[in-house]
């Protein structure tokens, strides 16, 4: 079932508004019994089915933001989760130590030594304290591929302690020094800070197949650290095969946008997910000469530069990608070219944001992003919003809040208990916020609408003024549709009106949201908590239940 109100922020979910408006491990012992087999074959026909479908892989608990030195994570307090041994696991960044975490549960105490992306991670200095923990810790996961060097030169004792690298996992090394640079940048850069993979790509944590093997490395370490018969061993094992199931889901999701037949072409700043778009298929546009020059100590020629932002306003472009902890002056140009020719941009920081909860949520929240083909749930692209009118909105609504406050909406509100992390009590709070209102009936004809209150109505005249793009922080979007009362305006009609119905594109809205006000368009796009919801005039209390359930 779609939450009927899915392009709307979800609870404590804040929000932007968009300016544009149009190998082995070390010691391990493997895996026995027949789930894990089971479980292994499913996944592994899975991806194998993927990755023969098209481009394969093979081309070229809430992480807390503690800042660089990081603090141990916060154990997965699971009720099941029963351990007769716990280990310390020590990760160098928080995007492999938020995985850990997830297969350890409370059997692990993980600690990521870079967990914020307000850290830099080219420019990371490991303190004494930082190679301690490595030394001490009964697990060590490391990015390797030249990333996190500074990690892989910690007194590592491969005899006591299970170390998993995930660059060696994929026989990924560093063929050139990965390096990073302080440089005073030419025209625009301001002293840009460079970082130079040279042919490598280290970032390994957006590769399927990488968080694939490291994910069963870590279990394998976890359940050799723990011995095979012990509870400990019973309990990782547990989370490994859910987090089995959400990878399984994963992949079906690229191969939905695959069957599909969804294209996808970008541009990126910096190659940070390119595995994962090679992954979903996706095709790099980026101009040779601008990847070799950011890729090098060179600096992109005047000529480079324009030939990669004359690419992204191309109509062979669908998406841009930037790196906000690496936003130099050329980048800054790039992402100029892409608002100013209303192309998608997609936002991908090094580190796990801190408001994701693992790794592999924030990677299908990306795939997500760049298939852009879940409208109702929030994921589109930019340049396919299309202007509107009220035509779109015409006819006889009613409020739906009347129908929550009498019960006849319990069944939604249970059967979102059923999949979700509130009870349907906490649900129907949650909703009574949003659908609150005093306004009874709507009716739209033309250039007019009209609104009753306690039997009273009110009608004014409305001018289209655009639409807004809102961003909000759990990763989606959504998309509200203005509207300016023009002339004099009676009491008890406002100023104006933001609809919001999961349509990008002209289309007979089935229901809609509104936001109302009497101050700005700008102010009224503020609200967030409050958003009164419409059905037609026609439809009963129950059958706008079951619409709401059979969405």
């Amino acid at each position: 079932m779609t939450d009927q109100n899915t392009s709307q922020p979800g609870p404590n979910t804040n929000h932007n508004i968009q300016t544009d408006t149009t190998p082995t491990v070390d010691g391990t012992a493997r895996r026995n019994g027949t789930v894990n087999v089971i479980v292994a074959f499913i996944v592994g026909a899975l991806l194998a089915g993927l990755i023969a479908g098209a481009v394969a892989f093979l081309r070229p608990n809430e992480a807390s933001s503690n800042g660089a030195g990081g603090n141990a994570t916060a154990a997965s307090a699971g009720a099941k989760d029963s351990c007769d041994t716990t280990f310390t696991v020590v990760a160098s960044v928080n995007q492999w130590g938020s995985l850990a975490q997830q297969l350890g549960g409370s059997c692990a105490e993980v600690t990521s030594l870079i967990n914020s992306t307000s850290a830099d991670p080219h420019d990371y200095e490991a303190t004494a304290a930082d190679l301690a923990k490595l030394a001490k810790a009964d697990v060590v996961v490391l990015n390797g591929a030249g990333y996190d060097g500074w990690a892989e030169k910690a007194q590592l004792d491969k005899n006591r302690q299970r170390i998993v690298n995930v660059g060696d996992l994929m026989g990924i090394t560093a063929t050139e020094e990965h390096s990073h640079e302080h440089e005073e940048g030419g025209e625009g850069e301001e002293g840009h800070h460079h970082h130079h993979h040279g042919s490598t790509n280290p970032h390994v944590w957006f590769s399927p197949e990488a968080v694939l093997k490291a994910a069963e490395a870590i279990n394998d370490a976890y359940v050799a650290e723990a011995g095979e018969n012990s509870k400990t061993a019973a309990t990782v094992q547990r989370h490994f095969n859910e987090w089995n199931g959400e990878y399984a889901d994963f992949v079906a999701l690229v191969n939905k946008g695959r069957a599909a037949g969804v294209e996808r072409n970008y541009v990126a700043t910096e190659s940070i997910i390119s595995y994962l778009l090679d992954y979903i298929g996706a095709t790099d546009k980026t101009p040779e000469t601008y990847t070799n020059a950011m890729n090098s100590e060179a600096e992109p020629s005047a000529a480079d530069l324009k030939s990669a932002m004359d690419t992204v306003a191309g109509d062979d472009v669908d998406i841009l990608v930037v790196n906000p902890q690496e936003m130099g002056g050329f980048a800054k140009k790039l992402n100029e070219a892409a608002i100013s020719s209303n192309k998608t941009i997609i936002s991908a920081t090094e580190q796990l944001p801190e408001n994701q909860k693992t790794l592999l949520g924030w990677l299908t929240l990306i795939a997500k992003q760049a298939l852009a083909t879940d409208t109702t749930n929030g994921f589109f692209l930019t340049q396919d919003v299309k202007d509107r009118t009220l035509s779109d909105y015409e006819g006889e609504w009613q409020s739906v809040y009347p129908f929550l406050k009498d019960s006849t909406l319990d069944t939604v509100m249970e059967a979102k208990a059923k999949k979700g992390d509130m009870t349907a009590e906490e649900y129907k709070q949650y909703y009574d916020t949003g659908y609150k209102t005093d306004v009874e009936k709507i009716v739209i004809k033309g250039n007019q609408m009209s609104f009753t209150r306690g039997g009273k109505t009110a009608t004014a005249t409305y001018k289209y003024d655009g639409f807004r793009i809102l961003d909000y922080e759990k990763g989606n979007r959504g998309v509200r549709f203005l509207f300016t009362a023009t002339g004099d305006v009676p009491e008890g009609a406002p100023k104006v009106v933001q609809f919001s119905d999961h349509g990008i594109a002209p289309g007979k809205s089935a229901h809609f949201h509104i936001f109302m006000g009497n101050a700005s368009q700008e102010e009224t796009l503020k609200e967030m908590d409050n958003w009164p919801t419409y059905y037609p005039a026609s439809m009963s209390g129950k059958e706008i239940a079951t619409e709401i359930l059979a969405h």
